[in-house]
């Protein structure tokens, strides 16, 4: 019995495509780390955006090329980068290093959509790039095309016209950003119920501690600029070459690209801490992914798109197991590090393996694999 059967006869129950979609996305909208977006109720920003997004995948003549963009750096760790093969200077100096959090969902699309025959690409700048190459590195022929950009605003320019003149740039047809660090609002004390779009160029990045409106923020609304290449203009002028590109976003904490796509009224319902109007990303999405943790987002997706493809034998070899290595290999090789805790251990968003994993085994057992 082939695997494929194996998967479709081994379902719990018979259902549409629709239903399990909408199952799976129930199991990915919980809130564990006290992230705040979802909440205890899971009612925050998102629901149904899963489909919507598995939807723009459901075409297969559609898919003539997906890039996967992903990385997001921790700087001032008190980690030292010693085990990275990570020679950046920045990257040295700050003590950081890019989180557990992101590419490893990434690694498990990436694989989906090859599997597919999908041409897939993964973008990253260089301060994440030891990470990234440590979870898409499976020693398969069908890892992915891994792109860097600098993280110099003027050589990430240069970068980003090189890679646009590219014919296959033109092939793109969608684009989805796993756990990847967008722009805020220019103005602090800016609300909109529609979201905005960015087309100018950053300003000059600031310190850590010195945040201003419209600048890249983690969750403690501290700027990051000069810890995050500016990757939403790739976006931006890859869709003006080509509109009929499909971005999707995945994110857990309101400043990740996509999440514009919800208003920021709405997203400041939900964010806590005193810095929170410093936090929402303004870059939209044609849908957003909002998941408890950035990696069950994209687990989720690669599910998504394996129903609808009638394919999920191909989640097989995805198992807890498989991802507990993974995730232990981007921190022995690459030293990544928690994005709460700021440690490098094998841990996410300060969860440990068995409480992040859950949501994956149980959408695994919702498919009929095995854990």
């Amino acid at each position: 019995i082939s695997p494929r059967i194996h998967s479709k006869l081994t379902r719990p129950q018979p259902m549409s495509d629709e239903q399990l979609i909408s199952e799976i996305e129930t199991l990915i909208r919980r809130d564990p780390a006290r992230r705040g977006l979802i909440g205890s109720d899971g009612n925050g920003p998102g629901r149904g955006e899963l489909a919507r997004a598995a939807q723009l995948f459901s075409k297969s003549s559609d898919l003539t090329g997906v890039v996967l963009i992903t990385g997001f750096f921790i700087p001032d760790t008190g980690y030292s980068n010693a085990r990275s093969p990570c020679s950046n200077e920045m990257c040295m100096a700050q003590r950081g290093n890019a989180e557990t959090d992101g590419p490893p969902g990434t690694a498990v699309l990436a694989d989906v959509l090859a599997s597919l025959g999908v041409p897939t690409t993964v973008v990253t700048d260089s301060l994440c790039e030891a990470v990234v190459r440590a979870a898409c590195s499976s020693g398969s022929d069908q890892d992915p095309k891994i792109l860097v950009c600098p993280n110099s605003l003027q050589e990430a320019g240069v970068w980003r016209t090189s890679i646009l003149g590219r014919p296959e740039t033109r092939q793109i047809s969608h684009v989805v950003a796993i756990e990847r660090v967008g722009p805020g609002y220019p103005d602090e004390k800016a609300t909109s119920s529609e979201p905005v779009a960015a087309s100018e160029q950053q300003v000059e990045s600031s310190p850590l501690t010195d945040w201003q409106p419209g600048h890249c923020s983690n969750m403690r609304g501290e700027s990051i600029d000069e810890f995050s290449a500016d990757l939403h203009l790739l976006i931006e002028s890859a869709k003006a070459i080509n509109p009929k590109i499909k971005f999707i976003g995945v994110g857990d904490g309101g400043n990740e690209l996509g999440m514009g796509r919800f208003s920021r009224d709405e997203l400041l319902t939900r964010i806590t801490g005193p810095n929170a109007h410093r936090i929402p990303c303004r870059i939209s999405a044609d849908a957003t992914i909002v998941a408890g943790v950035s990696n069950w987002g994209a687990y989720a997706l690669a599910a998504a798109i394996a129903v609808q493809h009638d394919r999920v034998d191909l989640l097989e070899r995805h198992t807890a197991e498989s991802q507990q290595r993974l995730i232990e290999r981007i921190v022995e090789d690459a030293g990544a590090v928690d994005g709460v805790t700021r440690r490098s251990e094998p841990t996410v968003d300060g969860l440990p393996f068995l409480t992040q994993i859950q949501p994956w085994i149980a959408i695994r057992k919702r498919l009929g694999l095995r854990p």
